[in-house]
């Protein structure tokens, strides 16, 4: 998954595109819990690329964890270490959705992916 997000650059005084690259393909996944896992899994390499500690910047919630958080009984992956607002940009490609029924995210902040039907 690739998003693309127009930040600004306060050393240019600019906005600028940036691009970030998740290998995370929500197609793959029917179930929300197993594409919540490997979303998290896509971020915790992606923050341990860009020096982070996964371990404490990338978080994953059941449902139940989530709904004592914030009320809504979603998987949730959260990274506010990330990109500026990554988890707007991934909301609109993080789907997968059929007639049959599906799943598809929506971000609870800039910085979080809740998983729904």
């Amino acid at each position: 998954m690739v998003i693309q997000e127009l930040e600004f650059n306060a050393a240019t005084g600019r906005d600028e595109w940036s691009v970030i690259e998740i290998d995370f393909d929500p197609s793959q996944y029917t179930t929300k819990a197993g594409a919540a896992k490997a979303l998290h899994k896509a971020l915790s390499a992606l923050a341990k690329a860009s020096g982070q500690n996964p371990e404490i910047e990338v978080v994953l919630q059941t449902p139940e964890q989530a709904e004592l958080s914030i009320g809504s009984k979603f998987w949730r992956v959260i990274w506010e270490a990330g990109p500026y607002e990554w988890a707007i940009g991934a909301s609109m490609q993080c789907h997968n959705m059929s007639r049959d029924g599906g799943w598809f995210t929506e971000p609870h902040y800039s910085f979080d992916l809740c998983f729904v039907e």
